[in-house]
């Protein structure tokens, strides 16, 4: 850390006496790391040459029968990325081309790309509330007669309410799929785990989302079709020979569909680690985070970003503060960066705002000219409510909150104090 000494305090208890910056190596380590006992099971499995699974072995299973009981569902289907788990999860609904499903702006793309493989119309939903989720409301707003499925993320860990999504879905005769990528350990405000609700309910499980084993997803349901069509697409003879129950769609392992979606046997393992201790990771990235928010909203015109009563955002994938509008975000974070903080706009994208949606084609004609021009042409300032919070959320260092960040976390605070005073705020 460079330095020079620091003995003025505020009334927060911060020293402030002199400008100071961090380094990358100044920050606790980025999450994902692994216990030795894990790191032991993954040599094993090298040595043994276990690095891939055309069937069902037991570090396959083990994740995927843990995923499934956690949640209560009856069936689990691992892949080899969250992206490939919704596309099953789509294909598993037998949507047909010009369906259109209605996906939120504020997502991850996989939310709504794998739609396009399948000649389905992805049509975009406003946020409905200060977390950044959508609700029954805006959801409806968006339904029109070709409407099929509708898809809820819970963004950065935030459970959306389902209960009033669920009850329109069920009106509206649609399918309800659940993106839970970013809500490992996340609770509805009734206490289930997030990813119960829907016909279908994915998890990603790579990079550095709260259980990872570096590259994979997973697909939950309770409907034997959607199961058995996941399976087919992403694996064929032996996995689908072991795991398909109807006859019908079993005859054709021999082929299967095309995807080889299949997840790594080490990448299952690291993973099934991760869930095994997710109790104990979530605590300590609650806590870590919950004290961040705390000392940066002591600060004028930064605001913590709300939670459902009740409901409980888990292992928090993303954590963010609110800047007031009349604070400039850019300059904030220009002076911030510059000072070695980890801060950033939010990296998850609004979806309205990328290529696709802004009327960019790709090589091969996905739809009729008819849909592209009603389907992606919008404009960088649609979905006032989404736009608004994208454009006001600052990102904070998630993936350096999983360990010990006592010492960053007063860092940081020093520096946004210093960082403030130098704005004026």
């Amino acid at each position: 850390m460079i330095s020079t000494d620091r003995v003025a305090t505020t009334e927060f208890g911060l020293r402030t006496s002199a400008a100071f910056e961090l380094r990358p190596e100044d920050h606790p380590r980025e999450w994902p790391w692994y216990s030795p006992e894990t790191v032991d099971r993954i040599a094993e499995l090298t040595a043994r040459g276990r690095v891939f699974d055309y069937g069902h072995g037991p570090e396959i299973a083990e994740l995927e029968s843990a995923f499934a009981t956690a949640h209560g569902r009856r069936f689990a289907v691992a892949a080899n990325s969250g992206t490939s788990a919704l596309f099953e999860a789509f294909h598993g609904l037998n949507l047909q081309p010009g369906d259109e499903v209605v996906v939120p702006t504020f997502t991850f793309l996989a939310s709504a790309s794998p739609l396009l493989l399948l000649g389905a119309v992805p049509v975009l939903a406003d946020a409905g509330d200060a977390a950044g989720n959508v609700t029954a409301d805006t959801l409806a707003a968006a339904l029109t007669r070709r409407t099929a499925a509708i898809v809820v993320t819970h963004l950065f860990g935030e459970p959306v309410d389902i209960g009033p999504i669920v009850a329109l879905a069920r009106r509206e005769g649609l399918a309800l799929v659940e993106d839970c990528s970013h809500a490992h350990g996340a609770h509805y405000a009734d206490g289930r785990p997030v990813g119960t609700a829907g016909d279908v309910a994915v998890y990603s499980i790579g990079a550095h989302k709260t259980v990872t084993g570096g590259l994979g997803g997973v697909l939950l349901t309770d409907d034997e079709d959607i199961h058995d069509n996941a399976v087919l697409l992403g694996s064929f003879k032996q996995r689908s020979r072991l795991t398909i129950a109807r006859p019908e769609v079993r005859a054709l392992a021999d082929i299967g569909l095309g995807g080889n979606l299949r997840i790594s046997p080490p990448a299952a393992l690291l993973a099934a680690a991760h869930l095994a201790e997710l109790e104990e990771i979530v605590a300590v990235k609650q806590r870590n985070a919950s004290r961040l928010e705390s000392v940066l909203t002591g600060f004028a015109g930064v605001r913590a970003v709300p939670t459902a009563p009740q409901a409980d955002r888990g292992g928090r994938y993303g954590v963010h503060v609110e800047l007031d509008p009349a604070v400039s975000r850019a300059d904030a974070l220009a002076r911030l960066t510059a000072r070695g903080l980890l801060v950033s706009p939010p990296q998850t994208q609004l979806l309205h705002r990328s290529s696709l949606f802004q009327g960019v084609r790709p090589p091969r004609q996905l739809y009729s000219e008819h849909v592209w021009r009603r389907a992606f042409a919008y404009r960088h300032h649609d979905f006032p409510v989404a736009s608004g919070l994208h454009d006001r959320w600052v990102a904070l260092p998630a993936t350096r909150l999983h360990g010990d960040a006592d010492r960053m976390i007063d860092d940081y605070a020093e520096i946004w104090g210093q960082v403030w005073a130098e704005m004026g705020l």
